[in-house]
């Protein structure tokens, strides 16, 4: 611009030097307009980069023109919209598309390595879970050589390597997430940097970070895929052990369920932090957007300042319109000065006002404990004084009992040496006093043992009642529960001999009810013992089932099995109301709904009348209920002779007491 001023001002000396005719002014004012208006683009142009480039390339030979009048145009800036951030998908199968810098190299291989890398995973999730589908379970089969106890084991050791497995794993994906979470929040640090440095900006660190990030951010998807195999193994030996009979109670099951959730909580989680850091880079794609939108809310200020001014892309611009522009946008610098001045100086004025109470909180607080420790002084010279005061008060109370003593036996000895005879006679009379209460004494005691060998068979008796119903407990609770220890259904049936043997010596082999009651008790209860309840139950409902299966077969062979699971099968169950009074009619009544009735009265706790119920079947479903009726009746003749022998005991408890 000013070298435009110049010229101009140099032809308009030289016209007036020329002469004074008027063609020779009317060339030197023409030429004046012509170099104001030259004047006016090129401050535009220098502007407005766009309105430059159309300028250049509209006119040739403009470019060198605007080059000595205003200068090199400067390089744009880095446009933020390229500088994408990493992205991550919610779906594993949707690889997110790559950030491939024009500057690097390697960034074609890396992405190639970084999109099939998720797939891979699925592919390898898939490939585990369809083999182990395919693979036996090692845990389920009850006629293999195997001791249940080894599965136990087996089932354990297996499960405690892949919790470690999996814990280690999750730590790892974890930390390397941690990594990339770091990594983004240092990519976004620098692009503040940049964005707020704007010409001195340094790009190239923000393109570093942001590749660094990009390959943590690979990094920690490795580590998840590596992490989430641990715990899909460790959940699927889990299943495995559950599925098993004899492993299905392993404690270590339901923990190693419950670490697998709280894993692939503790990876969702990182996830989701990884997420919600990344998502504070958004703010970079709009960036250019907002440049738009501040110079649109530029001309609305000016056109509110200047309504005549039509300020648009591509459009000529006057001197005076320039002029305004440039004043406008010099006010605005300055008020935003000004606003950053203020702001600055309310900000110290803060810091001062927070520095200062914070200094007369310290002397305050200097204050209180000088203050504290003056006041502690005269404390410590007033305990002193106390402490002798109490040691000399002690000294001469000391003095004072060993004088007192003294005074005391010379005036024992004098009494005694006076008064030995009545002395004597006291002593005397306080004897005879005493002999005839020994003998009273002595007396009330022969009779207080004399009483009590009475009560020692009682005793006797109250001792062996207690141990007995002790006794008679722990048969009611093996019969009820069995061998708990055990883990199948013969293995917790318990014998009941050893049991009953210990209340034939409790009651001295001398109780005749505990006779009777253990030559009544089965011989089969004695040897082999009794079903739990639970097994029971489990018997029952499989009883029930089969036998509804074969509720019509008479008599025949597999045609007849066949034709019955089929009408069954049609046939539906009509279940009588709770609590009914309806006899029950045997000539009226089928196999199916026989077993209906008995799985009522069974869940209703009737099991005495449950069991007389299945007795009334015939066919086939009274031959696959004939043992378990045996065996039902059996228990609960036990259970019947443990309550008669718990209140036997409780009643000769009751007779021994006085």
């Amino acid at each position: 611009m000013r070298g435009s001023r110049n010229l101009l001002t140099q032809r308009m000396a030289s016209s007036r030097a020329s002469g004074a005719s008027g063609g020779v002014k009317f060339v030197g004012i023409a030429v004046g307009a012509a170099a104001a208006g030259a004047a006016g683009v090129a401050g535009y142009a220098s502007y407005d980069s766009n309105f430059r480039k159309t300028l250049e390339n509209s006119i040739p030979g403009s470019q060198n023109l605007l080059n000595y009048a205003i200068g090199v145009q400067e390089p744009p800036a880095p446009r933020l919209k390229d500088l994408r951030p990493l992205q991550f998908s919610a779906d594993p199968k949707v690889p997110p598309k790559p950030f491939e810098p024009k500057a690097v190299e390697d960034s074609k291989e890396n992405a190639k390595d970084s999109s099939p890398g998720e797939v891979k995973f699925v592919e390898t999730v898939t490939k585990i879970e369809k083999r182990i589908k395919k693979a036996d379970n090692p845990y389920i089969g009850g006629k293999s050589s195997t001791n249940p106890e080894q599965k136990n084991e087996n089932l354990t050791d297996s499960l405690k390597k892949h919790l470690v497995k999996a814990e280690k794993a999750t730590k790892n994906a974890t930390g390397a997430k941690l990594e990339t979470i770091r990594a983004i929040e240092h990519h976004i640090q620098t692009i503040r940097e940049a964005i707020e440095a704007g010409k001195e900006g340094d790009w190239d660190a923000v393109t570093v970070a942001h590749l660094k990030a990009k390959r943590l951010a690979e990094q920690d998807l490795e580590w998840e895929k590596k992490a989430r195999n641990a715990v899909a193994e460790l959940v699927t030996e889990a299943n495995l052990g559950g599925q098993g009979e004899t492993t299905q109670l392993n404690p270590l099951v339901p923990i190693s369920k419950a670490t697998a959730t709280k894993l692939t909580n503790e990876l969702d989680e990182m996830i989701s932090n990884v997420k919600h850091v990344d998502s504070e880079r958004i703010f970079v794609h709009d960036y250019s957007d907002r440049v738009a939108e501040s110079r649109k809310k530029f001309q609305l200020e000016l056109k509110a300042v200047h309504p005549n001014l039509n300020y648009e892309e591509g459009m000529k611009l006057k001197k005076t319109d320039l002029q305004t522009i440039l004043a406008h946008a010099h006010l605005r610098i300055d008020q935003l000065s000004q606003k950053l001045i203020d702001n600055k100086l309310n900000e110290e004025k803060r810091v001062q006002s927070i520095v200062s109470k914070k200094k007369n909180d310290l002397l305050e607080k200097f204050r209180l404990e000088a203050n504290s420790k003056l006041a502690a002084i005269p404390e410590v010279d007033k305990k002193k004084l106390d402490e002798e005061l109490a040691h000399a008060t002690a000294e001469i109370q000391k003095k004072y009992d060993e004088k007192l003593k003294e005074v005391v036996r010379t005036q024992k000895q004098l009494y005694d040496i006076e008064h030995a005879k009545d002395v004597d006679d006291a002593v005397q009379k306080e004897r005879n006093v005493h002999s005839s209460a020994v003998g009273k004494a002595l007396a009330q005691l022969e009779g207080i043992e004399r009483a009590l060998a009475g009560h020692i068979q009682m005793d006797i008796q109250n001792r062996k009642s207690k141990q007995m119903w002790l006794a008679t407990q722990n048969l009611k609770e093996t019969v009820i529960f069995g061998n708990r220890a055990k883990c199948c259904m013969e293995g917790r049936r318990a014998p009941l001999g050893d049991q009953m043997k210990t209340l034939l010596s409790c009651g001295g082999n001398s109780d005749e009810f505990v006779k009777t009651v253990d030559s009544s008790m089965a011989k089969a209860s004695k040897v082999r013992g009794e079903y739990t309840e639970e097994d029971l139950n489990t018997r029952f409902n499989k009883v029930c089932r089969i036998g509804r299966r074969v509720a019509y077969v008479n008599e025949g062979g597999a045609l007849a099995h066949l034709y019955s699971w089929l009408k069954s099968s049609l046939t539906i169950e009509l279940k009588p109301k709770q609590g009914t009074t309806e006899s029950l009619i045997p000539a009226a009544e089928t196999n199916f709904t026989l077993l209906t009735r008995a799985e009522q009265l069974w869940k209703s706790g009737k099991k005495g009348d449950a069991i007389r119920v299945l007795q009334m079947t015939d066919g086939a479903t009274r031959r696959v209920a004939a043992d378990f009726i045996e065996d039902a009746r059996r228990q609960q003749e036990a259970l019947l002779l443990s309550r008669l022998l718990l209140a036997h005991a409780a009643l000769t408890s009751i007779r021994s007491t006085y």
